[in-house]
């Protein structure tokens, strides 16, 4: 009776281990790369100038890529980029006429940032905080002037002319914070979600110039 129980307990042991080995090794972060995109969704916005100008913002779904390096389980250091097109309303009042003008576009935003993370758990299943200093590109997608004509030959069109056109924007240095929950789902895959906010540094004149996201984050682990 006794032979024939012992090496049934023991298999059983062999097996609870080989289980519990994905499980543990989903928690395990420490010399590993998270490589990702990132699908995001930037809530409408609304900033006030000065004599009665503004600009108000459309809420918008944005994409872009991540990566992050783990140095221990809890800390890693990273970058993202995200894009997101949202359309516009932007009033402006003539010094000669002092009478409000809105006009009605789409702007693209490009934002790259570096970042640093903290795991809150070494398990899987971790609320993070992170922050992030970058640049952030701002174009208004109107032209600032007429536009160049360029011509040249294309082994393809022949004899080609296009316009070319320079627009309003700006490159501002920006700050971001945010607070997530991760989830590995196994030594490979894994999901980010958090609320997130990009503070611009303009010196416009606009007040409370920051941009707040909703992020949902895939991840390659390796």
């Amino acid at each position: 009776m006794r032979k024939s129980v012992l090496p049934n307990i023991k298999y059983s042991v062999l097996l609870l281990c080989c289980l519990s080995l994905p499980a543990m090794a989903q928690g395990e972060r420490a010399g590993t790369w998270d490589v990702g995109v990132t699908v995001s969704n930037m809530g409408s916005q609304n900033f006030e100038g000065q004599q009665g100008s503004g600009l108000s913002i459309d809420s918008e779904f944005g994409f872009g890529f991540w990566g992050n390096y783990n140095f221990t389980n809890r800390l890693g250091l990273g970058f993202d980029f995200n894009w997101v097109s949202p359309k516009y309303d932007y009033t402006y009042v003539p010094e000669i006429s002092l009478m409000p003008q809105t006009i009605r576009h789409r702007m693209d935003i490009f934002s790259f940032q570096g970042k640093g993370v903290f795991h809150f758990v070494e398990g899987p299943i971790t609320p993070y905080v992170e922050v992030g200093l970058g640049w952030t590109r701002v174009d208004s997608n109107v032209a600032d002037s007429p536009p160049t004509t360029g011509c040249w030959w294309d082994p393809w069109w022949g004899y080609v002319c296009n316009n070319f056109y320079s627009t309003y924007g700006d490159t501002l240095t920006s700050y971001s914070g945010a607070l997530g929950l991760r989830w590995d789902i196994n030594p490979y895959y894994g999901l980010r979600a958090a609320y997130s906010v990009l503070e611009l540094n303009t010196s416009s004149g606009l007040e409370n110039a920051q941009l707040d996201m909703w992020k949902l984050e895939f991840a390659w682990r390796f």
